[in-house]
């Protein structure tokens, strides 16, 4: 008698776990509206505080030199802290993120990060504001990566890509707005007296830059978790209820209609919580043995050769464009220009001067709107143009613009092509959106996070060398970056073929 209800009770389950939808098709079913679509656009305003706080720097250090009193090589320094920090701690956060989840870690991260940044703003020297910004950079690893995994999570497969792509190009919104923001801020005359500094307008302008990481924290208290880590972690029910709900504010109708009623799942399931350092072996090795240790030395590389352009030596735009734009250039290169102004100031060590011509400001804003508005269309059409062919082309495209630089002697040519950089940006998308097909679920935000730290070793690498090489070998440093660029578009051709038949197959699946 027992017997037979245990083999009734087994056949009860076989059968419920047969009728089982997967994930994937649940999330088509629950489908693709303003309810996804508005936490999306939280998750990217994650991803625009993340780049506006580094990219500021390229504003913010000009601008603090005599209130700090901090020379060319403290410059340089700043500038890659925040990539110091994040590559420090990549490995934890993608640690806390697989095993306590997206929305917890982005919504503590992003708020430490965002005070963080707002105490730097009322540091009197250069040794407190560093130790606030180190501070700050600790936390924003997180916010910089995760983003593209739970946005990837969040949506219905058919969209992940285009979403993805969008998503990225409203990042390189972020490096329009430090420009906007900077213009209308910096200009500014006023200064408040507090005995050890005085309140001036880079201080200003850099708690702006800060507050965006605590408005996204905010605004992300009221959203989901990730489906994807609720049913990793074997909360069913919990899925369910987001699916429910999803769906009843996509499709106007009562969560109770709902059609799929049970989940099954091929991901690797674990509830308990495995103590820190077994968690981390068993998140990160797996990723350096086959047949995962080939993509992540694929998606490393790339973001190694992107980030190493992208935040290092796009840091120096302002600078650069500030010597060449007024300096006498006619028929001349960029460089030789550059030359020629290290020359004519190598004895002037006159009162300091932190201001940034207006013509900077307006070169930057036009070129980095612009750079958005052509991320913005382009990523619209990604499932035409195809995510392989957008990496690319994008990477392809500005080494060329990076080596071109040396050759022409116009200076609207080399504004053209110096302010195309955050373009680039662009090829983030796609190799994040590689990421979420390859990896599975428990893997993902390690993978993510630790391909996304080699990329700042190179943003730390960029912003170095650029720095070093521009005044000593300047030609030599737009070769190096070009070149390297377009080696790492040549290495994208490795990358996987078109995902088209496996999406179709997933919508198609049957309950």
């Amino acid at each position: 008698m027992n017997g037979n209800q245990f083999d009734t009770v087994s056949e009860i389950v076989e059968k419920k776990n047969e009728n089982a939808a997967t994930l994937d098709h649940a999330l088509h079913v629950a489908g693709l509206g303003w309810y996804n679509i508005k936490y999306c656009l939280v998750l990217a305003l994650f991803l625009v505080a993340a780049i506006v706080e580094p990219v500021g720097y390229s504003y913010i250090l000009p601008s603090s030199k005599c209130d700090l009193n901090i020379t060319d090589g403290q410059r340089g320094f700043l500038a890659s802290v925040p990539y110091i920090g994040i590559v420090l701690t990549s490995f934890p956060w993608g640690y806390l993120v697989d095993t306590r989840g997206r929305k917890m870690s982005l919504i503590l991260s992003s708020l430490a990060a965002g005070v963080f940044v707002l105490l730097s703003a009322f540091m009197p020297d250069f040794i407190s504001f560093a130790v606030c910004k180190f501070l700050s950079a600790l936390c924003i690893a997180c916010p910089a990566a995760v983003p593209y995994t739970f946005i990837g999570e969040l949506v219905p497969l058919k969209y992940r890509d285009i979403t993805l792509s969008v998503t990225n190009a409203m990042q390189i919104l972020g490096s329009a707005i430090v420009p906007l923001f900077g213009w209308a801020i910096l200009p500014l005359e006023f200064r408040v007296d507090f005995g050890a500094y005085e309140f001036r307008p880079w201080r200003l302008l850099t708690m702006m830059y800060g507050s965006l990481f605590i408005i996204a924290a905010l605004l992300l208290t009221c959203g989901p978790e990730s489906p994807k880590y609720l049913i990793s972690q074997g909360r069913f029910d919990e899925t369910l209820d987001l699916l429910r709900l999803m769906y009843s504010k996509n499709k106007k109708k009562s969560p109770d209609d709902y059609p799929i009623k049970s989940l099954k799942t091929d991901e690797f399931v674990k509830k308990e919580k495995p103590a820190f350092f077994t968690s981390l072996k068993v998140q990160s090795v797996p990723l350096f043995k086959p047949p995962f240790l080939k993509w992540m030395a694929l998606n490393s590389t790339i973001f190694f050769g992107i980030f190493s352009t992208i935040n290092g030596l796009n840091v120096w735009i302002p600078d650069v464009l500030n010597r060449v734009l007024t300096g006498d250039g006619e028929g001349v290169t960029a460089c030789e220009v550059i030359a020629q102004r290290l020359n004519s100031t190598a004895d002037d060590f006159a009162e300091c001067d932190d201001t940034l011509d207006t013509m900077t400001f307006l070169i930057n804003s036009v070129a980095n709107v612009t750079c958005a508005v052509i991320a913005i269309v382009v990523s619209s059409t990604v499932k035409i143009i195809g995510k392989k062919n957008l990496l690319i082309a994008v990477q392809l495209i500005i080494g060329l613009f990076c080596i071109l630089i040396n050759v022409v002697t116009q200076d609207i040519l080399f504004a053209i092509f110096l302010s195309a950089l955050p373009v680039l940006g662009l090829a983030i998308g796609p190799v994040n959106a590689y990421a979420v097909e390859i990896f599975p679920t428990h893997l993902r935000g390690m993978a993510v996070s630790l391909s996304m730290m080699i990329g700042r070793v190179g943003s730390v690498f960029g912003a170095n060398v650029a720095g070093a090489m521009l005044n000593a070998v300047c030609e030599a440093t737009f070769y190096f970056f070009g070149g390297f660029l377009m080696f790492c578009g040549l290495l994208s051709f490795l990358m996987p073929g078109s995902k088209k038949k496996q999406t179709k197959e997933a919508i198609t699946t049957k309950l």
